[in-house]
């Protein structure tokens, strides 16, 4: 395993705790200061912005290289985790996990450095495990990663469709946590292309789908064969769903509503 080269790394923190931020930076650098503090200091804020907001149990870190680097939490138990990373600098970054004997838990995957999180779940057999990253072409990378514990609350993807149109679904429907809704609207997408609906009452909701539901050219199919299209004027049943922070690629993530039904209506005369 390639040993994890100097970067700005955050604590282990235990779970159901949350970090403590770091005091904010008082002075700009001095003449004739060392550039390598500069470059730790600034290392240390854009790791700091990454990956909001921070979650319980988490195991976080970031690190920096040109070359192959590997980053190691010994703390993480056996269990299911979600694994969020990002990167900057190259064009694209392989990102591996393997355990500290060398067994693999991830294998290699090409992971675009484009600001956004690349989100997947992975299951650790022992203890410990190690991100191990190799930039595209040698460019100088920077990275922030987690572990996040998994939880009750059931696995959600992002289902892609056409034009960038894309779709939280949900693996199986959780418990209801509110009443039962009724929502008129206009199904559109969100800032990050995620399937919204701009609803009669003026909110904007994320819509969360059943397991089944995919894409059909352009339009959104239910496993019950209803099919939305961008822009059509729907009407969608379902419950509440309180805000989760998972779906934070969804610009209006606090305000969730997970479907089970749908059909369409006329727009009014």
């Amino acid at each position: 395993m390639t040993p994890g080269l100097a970067g700005c790394a955050y604590s282990e923190v235990p779970e159901g705790q949350a970090p403590v931020p770091p005091p904010p930076a008082t002075a700009a650098a001095q003449p004739g200061a060392d550039p390598r503090a500069s470059g730790v200091e600034d290392m240390r804020q854009w790791s700091q912005e990454q990956l909001q907001p921070r979650l319980p149990g988490e195991f976080a870190g970031s690190t920096s290289s040109n070359t192959t680097v590997s980053f190691g939490f010994t703390g993480a138990e056996p269990g299911g985790y979600e694994v969020h990373f990002t990167c900057e600098g190259p064009v694209t970054a392989e990102v591996s996990l393997a355990s500290q004997a060398g067994a693999e838990v991830l294998p290699p995957l090409q992971v675009p450095c484009d600001g956004n999180i690349f989100k997947t779940q992975v299951a650790l057999a022992v203890r410990g495990v190690d991100f191990v990253m190799t930039p595209e072409g040698g460019a100088e990378g920077r990275y922030a990663f987690r572990l996040v514990p998994a939880s009750a609350k059931p696995p959600t993807t992002v289902l892609p469709g056409t034009d960038g149109l894309k779709a939280v679904v949900r693996s199986s429907q959780t418990p209801a946590t509110g009443p039962e809704v009724e929502l008129k609207g206009h199904m559109d997408r969100d800032g990050a292309g995620c399937v919204i609906l701009q609803a009669a009452d003026g909110n904007d909701y994320t819509l969360i789908f059943p397991e089944g539901t995919s894409f059909d050219a352009e339009t959104l199919v239910m496993p019950g064969g209803q099919r939305l299209a961008a822009g059509a004027p729907v009407v969608l049943k379902g419950t509440r769903a309180p805000a989760d922070e998972s779906l934070s690629m969804c610009v209006n993530y606090a305000r969730l509503l997970s479907v089970e039904s749908a059909h369409g209506s006329q727009p009014p005369t």
